[in-house]
């Protein structure tokens, strides 16, 4: 039983070094699908011997048919019972996706924290030129008195992939479409999720709208000048502000959330707890 990563990125140069030195060691093979305008990503790929590197598939550009290129790339290495990770450049995994090979489903939904440039961090940013923006920031952000909000993440070959090659609508699903009825394991385990990591007003629209940077953060274009955030300035979804807490240390969060978390039912509610039995989100 191996596991392979299917990794989409364009532009993310700042943040895909990290991310390749942190992870590819969880990863027998990984394949990188890049749309990026320069040749960056192309070297760095080529200094690691489990990577696989291509652009992006000609035709329409959706989260499916970016995925079913990994998948081809990746088709010769596979054998029935692999696990597959859909992954980004700017989410970075707390807890390891290997300890989670032997659970008894085909599917796992990972837990965001969502990683946010907080005004305490300004000036370190500023020094720093925003480089190694995994190290300049560390609040996070959630939803209190909410259902987790989580995302497929991982799945495990148990019949050949059916991938939706022609829908155009950019943001679907990252896992195959004849996945998605299978049962959702209760442990839910954790990544950060750096959601904009290069605040650059410039890098974003100015007219509001609800649009991914060219730096494909997904950080939400609010035309407010500005993208950091704290208690007096919040980060918000829907008129919702969200709660914000700072970590030093992934232990820190392991320590907080659990090894994973798990979701229960209490009454008619869905949690999120620890360990310890204790309610995390």
């Amino acid at each position: 039983m191996k596991l392979h990563a299917i990794l989409i990125t364009r532009n993310d140069d700042l943040i895909i070094g990290d991310w390749l030195r942190r992870h590819h060691g969880f990863f027998d093979t990984i394949a990188v699908v890049d749309g990026s305008d320069g040749t960056y990503t192309r070297t760095l790929c080529a200094d690691y011997a489990n990577v696989r590197y291509d652009r992006d598939p000609p035709g329409p550009i959706t989260d499916q048919t970016l995925r079913h290129r990994g998948y081809e790339m990746l088709r010769d290495a596979v054998t029935e019972g692999d696990w597959f990770f859909a992954a980004h450049p700017d989410e970075f995994l707390i807890h390891d996706p290997r300890s989670l090979m032997s659970i008894t489903a085909n599917i796992v939904m990972w837990l965001p924290l969502h990683i946010l440039p907080h005004t305490t961090e300004i000036e370190a940013w500023r020094v720093a030129e925003g480089r190694h923006p995994t190290t300049l920031f560390s609040h996070f952000w959630w939803r209190r008195g909410a259902v987790p909000h989580c995302e497929y993440r991982m799945w495990k070959l148990v019949r050949e992939p059916v991938w939706d090659l022609v829908s155009t609508k950019p943001s679907t699903s990252v896992i195959p479409m004849n996945y998605m009825g299978e049962a959702i394991p209760t442990l839910v385990p954790i990544y950060l999720h750096y959601k904009c990591y290069n605040p650059c007003p410039d890098l974003y629209e100015a007219d509001g709208r609800l649009k991914k940077s060219n730096l494909n953060t997904g950080m939400p274009s609010a035309g407010q000048g500005e993208y950091f955030f704290d208690d007096d300035h919040p980060y918000m979804e829907q008129g919702v502000a969200w709660n914000v807490a700072r970590f030093t240390t992934p232990a820190d969060l392991v320590a907080r959330f659990g090894n994973p978390p798990r979701l229960v039912q209490v009454g008619n509610e869905l949690t999120m707890v620890n360990d310890e039995g204790a309610v995390v989100h």
